[in-house]
């Protein structure tokens, strides 16, 4: 009963974001819209290092530096940053189409 309810929900907190991206990307100024995927980045190297200051809650002493948790690291980096793509994917298209209309409109008032 409460499944189908939490993914209602997360699409819809989902869209929430997106359509907060799309509204700051057009703003005229141009870093408002770089906020979130700037907020998205901040967060996963928060979570890596929660990560890490975690192990060394448990165990009690420092993270063994070997290939294999660089590895993970990276993978767990690149994990948390998808979203942070699409953020940035919706910035790039919204700001793109902004500059063509403004590029159109600058050679409607150079025709009259």
């Amino acid at each position: 009963m409460f499944v189908p309810f939490r993914i209602l929900m997360m699409v819809l907190l989902l869209a929430a974001v997106i359509v907060l991206q799309v509204f700051l990307s057009r703003r005229k100024a141009w870093w408002p819209g770089l906020v979130l995927p700037a907020l998205e980045v901040a967060y996963s190297i928060f979570a890596i290092a929660s990560a890490i200051a975690g192990y060394y809650e448990v165990y009690g002493k420092g993270v063994p530096v070997t290939a294999s948790l660089i590895c993970d690291t990276f993978l767990a980096f690149v994990q948390c940053n998808i979203f942070t793509l699409v953020l940035l994917a919706v910035y790039f298209v919204c700001r793109r189409s902004q500059k063509r209309k403004k590029q159109l409109d600058k050679m409607n008032i150079q025709d009259l």
